[in-house]
């Protein structure tokens, strides 16, 4: 028995020094040179794999990140593509402080509907009754229908929106508003100042206000201003319900084409005429696309009696718009 205990005693003897030896080349070969940053993410370069913060002492560090790193949003694994700008960030990097190993992102989201804006502030409360008041700041992005920019004046209560923010300061790093859409489709019957009257083939007739932020679209997507709304054009409209106010107004022109050449041009109207002698004035706008040799853009200077051109434009209100000269 005592044997025994003596051989315990010996072999313990032997393997603590061997653990300490063991525990001490261990200690000499770990990555002890990891440093901890902590800041504000300025940008993401997904397709280099970078990242750009700002460190609590002002400086601007860019850092790539390590193959396998992972990305943590509030305990969950997250990818490079979701991280929002403005986000606070503690990144573990390798001792040249150049290279990120892990990232861990205080980012927090919430879907809801907007009960109150007061100030910069503003309070939504999600399908499960829990109430968040995020800050908007400078930096806060706000997108509105088709990810069109927006500001605070936007948000509305009731509007229903989705918010990333941080979980500490409150403070929004995007507010996504979904915004509640109605459609129109009909013909223009009347234009008074930054309002539109458009009548369906039913009948009904519904007034849109047409503000700043009002996308007018003519032929192939090309911008148009309300000038470009006449009575008569066919157009379909996207609008707030409740506001009336026009998201989007897409003139459905009636194309009709012409070629022939230029025998007449009066300030911004021409005269063309077709081999068979017909004659078609035209007015060239602000919007008339003019094409010249090797679809080269043009204007109304380059436009001279003589020139062979086909013209394609609204029959309707005998706009120009698009001129492709021939010659």
């Amino acid at each position: 028995m005592g044997c025994v205990r003596f051989r315990e005693a010996t072999r313990f003897k032997l393997f603590g020094p061997l653990m300490l030896l063991m525990l001490l080349a261990a200690m000499a070969c770990a990555p002890s040179d990891i440093q901890l940053i902590e800041g504000i993410l300025q940008n993401v370069d997904s397709v280099n794999g970078e990242i750009t913060i700002v460190t609590k002492d002002g400086k601007t560090v860019t850092l790539t990140i390590a193959t396998q790193a992972p990305i943590e949003t509030e305990g969950a694994s997250s990818a490079l593509e979701t991280l929002e700008l403005g986000a606070s960030l503690e990144v573990e990097v390798d001792g040249d402080g150049r290279v990120a190993q892990r990232i861990e992102v205080r980012q927090a989201k919430v879907e809801g509907v907007i009960v109150e804006i007061a100030g910069d502030e503003v309070t939504l409360e999600s399908d499960r009754g829990r109430r968040v008041t995020v800050r908007v700041t400078d930096r806060t992005r706000i997108e509105l229908e088709d990810d069109f920019p927006g500001t605070l004046a936007d948000l509305q209560v009731g509007a229903e929106v989705e918010v990333k923010f941080d979980p500490d300061s409150k403070v929004a790093f995007r507010i996504d508003a979904e915004e509640e859409e109605a459609e129109i489709e009909g013909v223009v019957v009347e234009v008074s100042g930054n309002e539109v009257t458009i009548e369906t083939e039913r009948g009904r007739k519904l007034t849109l206000v047409v503000g700043d932020r009002t996308r007018i679209e003519l032929e192939d997507n090309f911008p148009g201003t309300i000038a470009d709304l006449q009575v008569g054009a066919e157009v379909e409209a996207k609008f707030d319900p409740y506001t009336r106010t026009a998201y989007k107004i897409e003139i459905e022109e009636d194309e009709a084409e012409i070629t022939g050449v230029i025998v007449d041009i009066d300030g911004d109207e021409i005269i063309v005429e077709t081999e068979s002698g017909r004659r078609r004035t035209l007015a060239i706008t602000d919007v008339t696309g003019i094409n010249l040799e090797d679809d080269f853009p043009g204007n109304l200077l380059d436009l001279r009696e003589g020139t062979e051109v086909r013209v394609k434009f609204n029959p309707s209100t005998n706009v120009a718009i698009k001129i492709e000269v021939r010659d």
